[in-house]
């Protein structure tokens, strides 16, 4: 499925852990941007007016997202959603993992303006455990981490059971804790039905079109949140479809 707004989780890790903007880093939204040709709006087709990249989040503005991207450049971009596995198998323990799809640059199915919609989640397919398994560096220090179904195997008195395993850190320790408090003030003025007293939690909500043939859905969308907490010391991460 297409992972819509979620994905602007990993579209700001990126820029955050490049260089390419800070927290701070303020542009100027008039409700649209063009890339490649494409005239790309927000979810409200509003003007938002001087935004940073807190407000980005907080709104969901995919003019934002957009713009982001295009400070990062393709190569930048494409190359960190590599390193948080997208486009690729988890290799979880299950059998016909599907590996969702990611375009580059360079493929005969890329244009210049998915640089653009991509930062947003359209345009790319990603399964739930793929997205989740990407979105859990943010909550694990930066770390990416093998997901398993199985935890141990007993065989009388014989026991195997399955040990953590790191697969990449595509951002720092210092990243992923600077962009998890920004999701938990994005939850709290976003999405507080996310929220449980004396629980501090940190997420993104995600709208996502359904591609139908010659286009998208003009009525269903895909609606899906993914959070995690509590964010001093994560313990869970859910995603909700």
């Amino acid at each position: 499925f297409e992972p819509g707004s979620t994905f602007k989780v990993l579209t700001m890790a990126a820029a955050l852990q490049s260089g390419a903007v800070t927290p701070e880093t303020t542009y100027q939204d008039v409700g649209y941007i063009e890339i490649g040709g494409v005239i790309i709006r927000n979810w409200d087709r509003a003007a938002w007016g001087t935004q940073d990249m807190v407000g980005i989040l907080q709104h969901s503005l995919n003019v934002g997202t957009a713009w982001v991207s295009t400070e990062m450049g393709p190569k930048a971009f494409y190359d960190y959603m590599s390193a948080f596995g997208i486009g690729q198998v988890t290799n979880i323990d299950l059998s016909g993992e599907a590996a969702g799809h990611l375009k580059h640059p360079g493929d005969s199915d890329w244009y210049e303006s998915d640089l653009g919609t991509n930062a947003f989640g359209q345009g790319i397919a990603t399964t739930p455990i793929q997205l989740l398994a990407a979105m859990s560096a943010v909550a694990n220090g930066g770390a990416v981490m093998q997901p398993h179904l199985l935890e141990r195997v007993v065989d009388g008195d014989k026991v195997h059971t399955t040990q953590p395993q790191v697969l990449g850190r595509p951002i720092s320790a210092d990243v992923a804790l600077t962009l998890s408090s920004i999701l938990a003030v994005s939850v709290e003025r976003e999405a507080d039905g996310a929220l449980l007293p004396g629980y501090s939690i940190a997420g993104k909500t995600g709208t996502a079109q359904i591609p139908i043939p010659g286009g998208y859905d003009g009525e269903k969308t895909i609606a899906s949140f993914v959070g995690w907490g509590p964010v001093d010391d994560p313990r869970f991460i859910v995603l909700v479809k």
